[in-house]
């Protein structure tokens, strides 16, 4: 179906508001994709449309060795997570997701080879193998710094666990540099204002990659009278909460560190002490609750984390190796319930996705959302990867 010229008598002269009603009554991802090439109009006005988040699960057969079966759930406006059939090859596993692509690989292919799809609009893009990660290291994370189809150049950064090193992927190089980096744990790894941070636990470093020497730059930490901050790594500033997971998001133009804790008190003696919170045991390595910090920019290098107790009308959505913020105005099915943090907690074997709001002026529980897989199975060990992953059309 063509549009009309510019006399305004064709298709193309439908008001704004009636095309993104046609456009928000189509069935089907693909539909909406046809529609918004057919012209410069009819791809102004869905451009309008908001997206709803995803939920991706990736499982494999009890030994782990098996082709991976991928299901797709939508967050739906109800608080449930509804399972539908998404665009996705057979016998590819999830790994992550940034700029509305997935990244997949087969589990049986070492070392891996990654590809990055957008399932609404099916494009891939294969990049190479990472030859100098570890055969045993599992590849968790692909992070871009832009869309590979609109982005003149974009680059990548790859993370593996445990994190031996880092890789970093230029477009224009099409080959994979190694960034020495090693952690116990999982990194997290955030594109903001065009350099590549990473996160664990309190440290923050920035990915040097210009030059003959890339390397990973831990800034340093001041608190507010200027004086260098030296903190456990594995405990929040001031709080005796083991961190167990860390976020890096970007949200309304800053950068934030999220840091996942279990809802427990350590004494001196590492003894745990904790209480039933809202029918939620505690201490039990069930509870989680959240710390936001602002990353504020000093110069030289030098930050400081500032407290934050409220996200305003932002919701912030965390998974293992992805994490993203989204405002009122791009995610308006939750007008009423902004200032949340939706956590797939990688912890519970059946996919569960724990609510936490706010307003109490710390992230703590609300509701608990479970994950059911959409062919009626309840293999919960084979739920191994599973997290967030926003589309774009």
């Amino acid at each position: 179906m063509a549009c009309g010229g510019r006399g305004g008598t064709g298709w193309s002269s439908l008001p704004a508001d009636l095309l993104l009603s046609i456009f928000a009554l189509l069935p089907a991802d693909a539909h909406r994709v046809r529609f918004r090439a057919v012209c410069a109009d009819w791809g102004a006005a869905a451009a309008a449309w908001r997206p709803r988040p995803w939920l991706v699960g990736s499982r494999t057969d009890r030994s782990g060795q098996g082709a991976s079966e991928i299901s797709s759930f939508w967050l739906a406006p109800s608080v449930a997570l509804l399972p539908f059939a998404a665009n996705v090859p057979s016998g590819l596993e999830y790994l992550s997701s940034s700029h509305g692509y997935l990244a997949l690989s087969d589990p049986r292919i070492s070392p891996k080879v990654i590809l990055l799809l957008n399932p609404l609009t099916g494009r891939r893009v294969r990049l190479p193998p990472i030859g100098f990660f570890k055969k045993w290291l599992d590849l968790t994370t692909i992070v871009l710094s832009g869309d590979p189809a609109t982005a003149t150049e974009w680059a990548a950064v790859a993370v593996g666990f445990p994190t031996t090193c880092l890789a970093y992927y230029s477009s224009v190089t099409g080959a994979w540099t190694r960034l020495d980096f090693s952690v116990t744990g999982y990194a997290a790894v955030e594109h903001y204002r065009g350099r590549f941070y990473v996160a664990f636990k309190s440290s923050i470093c920035i990915c040097e990659v210009d030059g003959d020497a890339p390397a990973v730059i831990p800034l340093e930490h001041v608190d507010a009278n200027g004086d260098a901050v030296v903190s456990d790594n594995d405990k929040l500033p001031g709080e005796g909460r083991r961190v167990v997971e860390t976020h890096l998001v970007e949200c309304d133009r800053q950068l934030l560190l999220v840091s996942v804790h279990d809802d427990v008190m350590y004494n001196s003696d590492d003894d745990m002490a904790g209480v039933d919170d809202g029918g939620i045991k505690i201490g039990s390595g069930f509870a989680r609750a959240v710390e936001v910090h602002r990353v504020d920019w000093l110069g030289d290098r030098t930050v400081r984390l500032v407290r934050v107790v409220d996200l305003g009308w932002n919701s912030l959505f965390l998974g293992r190796n992805r994490a993203f913020a989204l405002s009122r105005a791009e995610f308006p099915w939750y007008r009423a319930r902004v200032n949340r943090i939706y956590l797939v907690d990688r912890g519970h074997p059946d996919g569960v996705v724990r609510v936490l709001g706010m307003e109490r002026q710390r992230g703590r529980h609300l509701e608990i959302l479970t994950i059911k897989p959409d062919d009626g199975r309840r293999e919960s060990a084979g739920w191994a990867r599973r997290g967030w992953f926003f589309p774009n059309y």
